[in-house]
């Protein structure tokens, strides 16, 4: 939100907080106490807030550049001896720190204040778990209507949330050209090149430079596991599909990992922490990288999945090693290839198939080229272009509730 916008709310709601989001207030700051480095806030619904005063005076909303909402304070400068003088709560229910020995006011959103509380309930609120599905819970991709993609951003938000969340969707009604899956692309982000180019056919060649441009089988995979950074999100858009065959699957890779983590606990190690070699080679290009099968982020859960049974290089591992690594990826391409882990679908002209490629494999069965055409149009996305589009769909509807309300509490009447 500008903050010429915000303005125009009441307090506390337009308090600056440093950047361009707004910050519904849902619970009240009743008391706000200090006791050397830590401030303890305490909330109507009696949560409890624990915040560094380093953290504080770091993160302070007015000491932003005004147009970027930049930070402009160097917190590597701040006085050895930085400290709260005074904390309270003015009669807008914000904070207020009172600095020493640097003579800064710093004024807090309490709903700013409550999205980045450090607390493990506040944590577990902000955490978005990810919907792990196999052929027993789900038949195909949740489908929405181009059209209604385009007109209305509620409908918009929710596709892309489906996407982040169940790590695939289909998109039906796109028109069958050879532009239009740039088009849905661009909707989400920027469109990611590789060595395939920006957007890229799915086709029968004569001269194929994969495997996925001849009519062979394809078993489950992500594509480009040979890179530092997969591609995020592949798009697959249907242009035409007559041939007798060429039916499409995913897998769920986090699904596949759960279940090895619970049949196999060592297997599931050795694939989260022993890494294996992906190579790419062509008679123009050698892309290569080193990483575990199964990722895990910071906090240990699970973040990406690299398969490809063609692009794997020869393993780099101890002895000992060797053997006890080669029974876990068995496991893995086990599971990946059962029939209860996949969902089965037939791609339609005007389907657009969108899934995050670092989680769900994908895979085709064979067809035959003679019986009709397949063409497929395709692009790539990195997963931070649809967080991007997600937050900004979110930041305007939470915009849109913030103005609604306050609008409707000046238009209630006075009794």
């Amino acid at each position: 939100m500008e903050p010429e916008d915000r303005a125009l709310l009441a307090a506390p709601h337009n308090l600056p907080t440093g950047d361009f989001s707004l910050y519904p207030i849902e619970h009240h700051l009743i008391e706000a106490e200090v006791a050397g480095q830590k401030v303890t806030l305490r909330w109507s619904d009696s949560r409890v807030s624990e915040f560094h005063a380093l953290w504080l005076r770091d993160n302070c909303p007015c000491c932003v550049h005004h147009y970027t909402l930049e930070q402009t304070y160097e917190v590597s400068q701040a006085p050895v001896d930085l400290h709260p003088a005074t904390v309270g709560l003015n009669k807008e229910g914000a904070l207020v720190v009172e600095w020493a020995p640097e003579e800064h006011r710093s004024v807090f959103h309490p709903g700013w204040l409550r999205a980045y509380c450090s607390s493990a309930q506040s944590q577990a609120d902000r955490w978005v778990s990810p919907t792990v599905w196999d052929g027993s819970t789900r038949q195909r991709p949740d489908g929405f209507a181009g059209d209604a993609v385009c007109a209305d951003q509620s409908v918009e938000l929710a596709w892309l949330k489906t996407i982040r969340d169940d790590a695939c969707a289909l998109l039906h009604g796109v028109p069958a050209t050879t532009e239009a899956v740039g088009q849905v692309a661009d909707r989400i982000g920027v469109v990611r090149h590789t060595n395939f180019g920006g957007l890229f056919d799915v086709k029968v060649e004569a001269d194929p430079v994969s495997n996925s441009n001849t009519g062979i089988g394809l078993p489950p995979h992500t594509d480009l596991p040979t890179r530092e950074y997969q591609p995020g999100l592949q798009l697959l858009h249907c242009l035409v599909n007559s041939v007798a065959g060429g039916f499409s699957f995913l897998v769920d890779g986090f699904r596949v990992a759960e279940e090895i983590r619970q049949v196999d606990p060592r297997a599931f190690t050795l694939l989260t922490t022993v890494p294996w070699d992906f190579a790419n080679r062509s008679r123009t290009s050698d892309y290569r990288w080193r990483a575990p099968m199964i990722g895990l982020d910071a906090d240990g859960h699970l973040f990406e999945v690299r398969a490809g049974s063609w692009l794997r290089g020869p393993l780099i591992a101890p002895f000992d090693l060797v053997e006890e690594m080669y029974a876990a990826y068995q496991l893995f391409e086990k599971i990946s290839h059962s029939e209860r882990f996949q969902i089965h679908f037939r791609l339609e002209p005007g389907d657009c198939l969108i899934f995050d490629n670092r989680r769900a494999l994908h895979a085709r069965t064979a067809f035959e080229a003679g019986s009709g055409h397949r063409h497929l149009r395709g692009c790539y996305l990195d997963r931070d272009e649809l967080r991007s589009s997600i937050r900004l769909l979110e930041r305007h509807e939470k915009q849109e509730q913030v103005f609604s309300s306050f609008e409707s509490k000046k238009k209630a009447p006075r009794v």
